[in-house]
């Protein structure tokens, strides 16, 4: 067993026997320093060993605050997500962008394109320590010419990188394809232009297929192979006919694999029905394609600066209560994930933002003129206050729709009304064992290393 199985197999001990958080950071500090040498001694760079060992660490540190419900947070999230845009040409029944939706619903959702030092400040804080960025949640990412400039820098920070499109909109599909993006959600639920806008309501089929071919015209130029084109398909009533043709469609256009999934049900809008009698499906035409990897001399010099900083002295100055260790229950989002939209807003995941009297669901607020408050947008108040309270589900039945509050405010957080607890994040843990796989260049670690540090799931 060599050093870094012996000192990630003793972090594990830790976790799982509950020892001081202290303790753990001080062993977390110990880790870092003697896996440097080993890892550079394999031929890896000192920045790119630093960037790699961060990584684990923070991985670490998060599935041991998440096993004990911690409030305050000394870890970040290993898993971003951005909206690049808030807005859509479309109107899609089940988007927030469709006005019956709005009209039901009354999301608090206004327009608007994420600024460059918005976005700079967002990847610079949370990028060293994580994974995973998706560079879509509620609106269209192409409509922000910046959206390559945003995928190359977080390509700076060893990042995997996703994007998801409806493609009816027109963009430069070259710069796209070498801003270095890994994987591409193309969303076209129809294979013919009368069967396609029953669903993707203001969509444009044949600018669609056209968009298709441009990026797959635009890999085979500049000899990648990504991002991964990925066609995905929601199936309803009024288009599973279409199932074959949409496949041999994806095959002739060149896409690396199409996907069938049954959506969302969309009870406001009852010609949009869910499809009967068939089954969700993937169909993968090219499996040689491989996630970028970031070149060494454009990794980000924060890694180092970062890299020296003990885990151990960020607990300087925090109370003990707020990572005091807790049972229960929790929501493994608030511990994994942060979600910002373009016009920098925090939020706890990527569940529809909604405006019930009495809660809030925007977490924390960017401003770039009082950076002394957002410290930490990851443990802000109401942050805090949902993994400290968010068993409270059970009190909040019995009181009839009293919800706990933080008293100041005079209203709860949405995670404390979240009607689906029980869901898991988009990055799940086998996106970490990828990304861990992707990322050791070397080889250094075992399978069941990678196990270890990926292995969140209760």
């Amino acid at each position: 067993m060599g050093i870094l199985d012996r000192l990630i197999h003793d972090l594990q001990k830790k976790i799982i026997e509950g020892s001081n958080l202290h303790q753990f950071l001080e062993s977390i500090d110990q880790f870092c320093r003697i896996s440097l040498p080993t890892l550079i001694s394999t031929g890896l760079s000192k920045t790119y060993s630093e960037a790699l060992l961060l990584k684990i660490a923070n991985f670490l540190v998060g599935k041991y605050q998440y096993k004990n419900y911690h409030e305050y947070l000394i870890s970040s999230p290993y898993a971003l997500i951005i909206d690049p845009a808030n807005g859509c040409p479309l109107h899609c029944p089940g988007c927030l962008h469709n006005a019956t939706f709005q009209n039901k619903i009354g999301p608090d959702w206004p327009n608007g394109l994420l600024a460059k030092d918005t976005y700079t400040y967002f990847i610079e804080k949370f990028g060293p320590y994580a994974s995973t960025i998706l560079f879509f949640n509620w609106g269209e990412p192409l409509l922000n010419k910046f959206t390559p400039t945003f995928i190359r820098q977080a390509k700076q920070f060893l990042l995997h990188t996703s994007l998801s499109s409806n493609l009816s909109v027109r963009f430069d599909a070259e710069d796209l394809v070498n801003s270095g993006l890994d994987y591409m959600v193309l969303s076209i639920d129809g294979a013919t232009p009368q069967t396609y806008r029953q669903y993707r309501q203001g969509g444009n089929f044949n600018l669609v297929i056209e968009n298709v071919r441009k990026l797959v015209s635009a890999k085979k130029k500049s000899g990648k192979t990504t991002p991964w084109l990925c066609w995905h398909f929601l199936l309803f009533e009024h288009n599973k006919h279409e199932v074959q043709l949409a496949k041999t469609m994806a095959n002739d256009l060149g896409v690396d694999a199409i996907k069938f999934s049954l959506p969302y049900d969309v009870i406001w809008q009852r010609n949009i029905q869910i499809a009967q009698n068939v089954k969700e499906n993937k169909y993968t035409f090219n499996d040689n394609a491989r996630a970028n990897t970031t070149d060494e001399p454009n990794i980000s010099k924060l890694f180092s600066t970062i890299f020296r900083q003990k885990w151990s002295d960020k607990l300087n100055n925090v109370e003990k209560g707020l990572y005091d260790k807790r049972s229960g229950n929790t929501c493994q989002w608030l511990y994994s994930t942060i979600v910002m939209d373009a016009l920098g807003r925090y939020f706890p995941c990527c569940y529809v933002p909604r405006r019930k009297a009495g809660f809030t669901y925007i977490f924390s607020k960017q401003d770039l003129q009082n950076d002394d408050y957002l410290t930490s947008p990851f443990n802000s108040e109401y942050y805090r206050f949902s993994r400290k309270h968010f068993a409270w589900i059970s009190e909040l039945k019995k009181q009839k729709g009293f919800a706990p509050i933080l008293e100041h405010q005079k209203h709860a957080t949405y995670c404390v009304a979240c009607p689906n607890k029980k869901i898991k994040p988009l990055i799940s843990d086998f996106d970490l064992k990828y990304f861990l796989k992707k990322i050791d260049r070397t080889r250094i670690m075992s399978n069941e290393l990678i196990d270890i540090i990926s292995g969140w799931s209760l």
